[in-house]
């Protein structure tokens, strides 16, 4: 009995086949990036978590090393991740004899802020950093609106034009024992900025996939593999 020879496919068919599963292979790439994207990008903030730190420094920058001149303290998203605009993330502090940040009516010296993501601050973990205000202005500030309030701004970096969008903390304060302390800080980031913060940190991200899949690193320089075998080849 002979065999029935199978019956062989043309280019045009073999060619068809091959853009088939490429198209396929391609499709199934992007909807794994897109996956990964939507969990990167938790456009809820449903797993948002960071930290927010004061301190007083004075005229040239330097931090005071005393009591009650420096705070950190978890930061909490209050506003709805969602949807919430302005984008509300706020900090609170109990009164305490020793832990605590006051702000002294002193003119030489500064209060500082910085807010980021995550557990420890980085150029791409960072929110934002506070302009320092002069402790003076701050005690004029609730003189002037009756209040235990007064504001800073902030700057952030990750967007563009940052210098001119600058947002805003508001510090919630309580007199102790003659002494200003800080109860609770709450930073307003309008939605389109906290968006395109997010989206330009992301790009970061990219970028770094991008280099090392390339084979040049995430600095961007020469794959060190690469190195290595010219070197044995001298």
């Amino acid at each position: 009995m002979s065999e029935t020879k199978k019956e062989e496919k043309t280019p045009e068919e073999k060619a068809k086949e091959e853009a088939e599963a490429e198209r396929k292979a391609e499709e199934k790439e992007k909807k794994a990036e897109a996956k990964a994207k939507k969990k990167w990008f938790d456009e809820a903030d449903e797993s948002f978590c960071g930290f927010m730190s004061l301190m007083i420094v004075d005229q040239d920058g330097y931090a005071k090393q005393t009591k009650g001149m420096d705070i950190k303290g978890p930061l909490y998203m209050v506003s709805d991740g969602a949807a919430g605009d302005p984008v509300v993330l706020e900090t609170e502090f109990a009164l305490n004899p020793l832990y605590f940040m006051q702000v002294p009516n002193d003119e030489n010296l500064l209060l500082f802020g910085q807010w980021w993501i995550g557990e420890k601050p980085a150029p791409l973990t960072m929110i934002g950093s506070a302009i320092p205000k002069v402790c003076t202005v701050a005690h004029k500030d609730m003189e002037k609106s009756s209040t235990s309030e007064f504001s800073m701004d902030v700057a952030m970096p990750l967007l563009k034009g940052a210098p001119s969008r600058l947002v805003k903390a508001t510090i919630t304060t309580k007199e102790q024992k003659f002494v200003t302390k800080v109860m609770k800080v709450r930073l307003e980031v309008p939605r389109a900025s906290w968006m395109e913060w997010k989206t330009h940190r992301f790009r970061f991200s990219q970028f770094a996939k991008a280099q090392a899949g390339g084979g040049g690193g995430a600095s961007g320089g020469p794959d060190k593999d690469e190195e290595k075998k010219d070197e044995e080849k001298k």
